[in-house]
């Protein structure tokens, strides 16, 4: 399975500060080096000093790991002899669909090791859409929203307002996260394609995109290859350039663009 921080580590690379005060009560004031000394490199997710001179850890889970325990202790063992700070604070931050199952400690006769689990669709939404780091927003669409045309509206908006070299960045980088979400990834790509531009992202840096298409694929799964179609299509490509990157028939594009209700557009 693809860690969903491949895109979360870039979108929370700035600090978005309300996200981080969100998550600890406190102002993050500096982005610290978030690799880790080890026999070979060790990357955190995040690692933020704090207003009152702690330092905040944040590691990224899009599925119940029943071993984070012990990777916890292992970054918090090698954050302290880094920084040479015992003022650590630890979260997981929990992303996926299925309810949270995760221990948050780890305990033997002589240890008594904590950290926090986070599910971020118990977030406070709004403070992180009316934020003015774009990342917060982005962020905000793996909240439980409770008005999804609003928040698409907005962050459709600050989209727009970018300038047109970072514009495709940050499409690729919402989309990417939305489809962990599938309630409002599909109403974001229709808003996208109609109110933003004729984009074309390139599929190929995008490995959960990429891991889908493969996946229904290989298990001959009519229906994966149905919706694969469908999204490239709605991504402006043509029949032909779909043909080709699910190597198929143009004949069968159009076999399972009828089957969707959907119009061919042939090019």
């Amino acid at each position: 399975m693809i860690k969903i921080d491949i895109t979360l580590r870039d979108v929370i690379s700035s600090m978005p500060h309300k996200f981080i005060e969100l998550l600890t009560g406190k102002k993050g004031v500096k982005l610290l080096d978030t690799s880790l000394p080890e026999v070979k490199d060790k990357r955190a997710d995040l690692i933020v000093e704090l207003e009152d001179k702690s330092i905040f850890h944040l590691e990224v889970q899009s599925f119940n790991d029943k071993n984070i325990n012990l990777r916890m202790l292992e970054y918090y063992i090698l954050i302290m002899q880094k920084y040479k700070n015992d003022k650590i604070l630890q979260k997981v931050l929990y992303v996926g669909e299925k309810p949270l199952n995760m221990p948050n400690r780890v305990q033997t006769d002589v240890l008594n090791f904590t950290y926090q689990l986070v599910d971020i669709r118990k977030f406070n939404c709004e403070s992180l859409i009316s934020s003015q780091d774009i990342e917060d927003k982005i962020l905000a669409v793996l909240c439980d929203i409770k008005n999804e045309n609003r928040y698409i509206n907005v962050i459709i908006e600050e989209i727009l307002n970018l300038p047109e070299n970072k514009r495709k960045d940050y499409i690729k980088k919402l989309l990417s996260l939305s489809r962990y979400r599938k309630n409002i990834n599909e109403k974001l790509l229709s808003a996208i394609k109609e109110k933003v531009m004729p984009i074309t992202i390139n599929l190929q840096d995008d490995p959960y995109f990429q891991q889908g298409i493969q996946q229904g694929i290989q298990q001959g799964i009519k229906k994966g290859i149905q919706k694969a179609v469908k999204v490239l299509k709605e991504l402006n490509l043509s029949n032909e350039e779909i043909a080709k990157k699910l190597n198929i028939s143009k004949k069968e594009v159009n076999e399972f663009l009828k089957d969707s209700n959907e119009t061919p557009k042939n090019r």
